[in-house]
């Protein structure tokens, strides 16, 4: 008995450690020159700041400062999934432009995951596709399908910001 659930556990462990390697988008680890990396600060669920540098990761979105679903604020658990999942690892960040609030524009990888990938495959963000190009439409394909996170609550709906995600 004891034997069976030890190698069920390994088993599970096992699993667990090898899935962010096959079901998230992997970047480069190795920044360059015109990367940003160092150790990030989460802001929200979709922005962060490294050495100063307030940066608006690509391609996602979570909910805006405000949103809830019954007692859960989903706007500071987004934030909490990101930097959990970053912790104190390096964060590499490609820049692509500017926005209007002056925030820098970039796709970004902790331990080589695409933070976009891990944000809205666990639920807690949404492909844009209008930024994105489809890039986590999979991911979210599959969060719904598993109703990870916020896919998974009674209020989904009323969540998003609003904005058109086509």
């Amino acid at each position: 008995m004891i034997k069976t659930k030890l190698v069920g556990l390994l088993a599970t462990a096992s699993i667990a450690f090898s899935l962010p390697a096959l079901t998230h988008q992997s970047l480069a680890q190795t920044p360059t020159a015109s990367d940003i990396a160092g150790v990030a600060s989460v802001v929200d669920g979709d922005t962060i700041e490294i050495h100063g540098t307030r940066i608006r990761l690509s391609g996602y979105d979570t909910p805006e400062r405000g949103k809830r679903c019954g007692d859960m604020n989903v706007y500071q658990k987004a934030a909490f999934v990101l930097s959990d999942f970053i912790g104190a690892r390096t964060v590499i960040c490609k820049p692509q432009e500017t926005d209007r609030h002056g925030r820098t524009i970039a796709t970004c990888a902790a331990g080589g995951i695409d933070l976009g990938s891990h944000m809205v495959r666990s639920g807690w963000g949404r492909d844009w596709p209008r930024y994105s190009e489809g890039k986590y439409a999979d991911d979210e394909r599959v969060a719904r399908q598993s109703e990870a996170g916020l896919w998974g609550l009674t209020c989904e709906a009323g969540l998003w910001s609003g904005r058109n995600y086509d």
